[in-house]
């Protein structure tokens, strides 16, 4: 008897997957988007591949039947010091968790934050943050993340706009 998709580190030889299942994570909700997955593709493996390597990221996969079906990211983000206090732990952003529709509410998603929150623990880490959708707020609160007030933010024209608390639940850092 199978006990589900394998979760384990992703490696270089992933990225092509990692990008389908990136590109599902932002199509699922809005197909109309101005570039082809072929170009998406391309920019992402120029990302992934170095990141991968750097020690500052890390990502895990769910694999089913040699095909990746979820998949969680993590940036390492370190703090700096403050006198008297040592060196702090740094901080896990925690981005681009997906698992596909037809694994959901399987315990998959739960079994990668899992994963995600033993090892960043292991490895020290002092707080997982992440930005989620307002339809997954649930997920990450049985998974322990709780709900803070919001952070203060300044849009620098850059690729991400907040648009102010009636349509922050379409806000996404990514």
């Amino acid at each position: 008897m199978s006990e589900g998709p394998v979760v384990r580190s992703a490696t270089g030889e992933d990225v092509g997957e990692l990008a389908r299942l990136r590109w599902q994570l932002y199509t699922e909700d809005d197909p109309d988007v101005a570039e082809s997955f072929a170009d998406y593709r391309e920019r992402f493996v120029r990302f992934a591949i170095p990141a991968l390597e750097d020690d500052g990221w890390r990502a895990w996969v769910a694999e089913d039947g040699g095909r990746l079906v979820g998949a969680l990211w993590r940036h390492r983000t370190p703090r700096i010091p403050q006198p008297g206090r040592g060196d702090p732990a740094p901080l896990a952003y925690v981005t681009n968790v997906y698992v596909e529709p037809g694994h959901r509410n399987t315990g998959l998603g739960a079994r990668l934050l899992r994963i995600l929150v033993d090892t960043s623990r292991a490895e020290g880490f002092s707080l997982a943050v992440i930005w989620p959708s307002d339809r997954s707020f649930p997920f990450y609160e049985r998974g322990g993340f709780a709900r803070l007030p919001d952070p203060l933010v300044l849009d620098l024209g850059g690729d991400w706009h907040y648009r102010g608390p009636a349509e922050a639940s379409d806000a996404q850092l990514t």
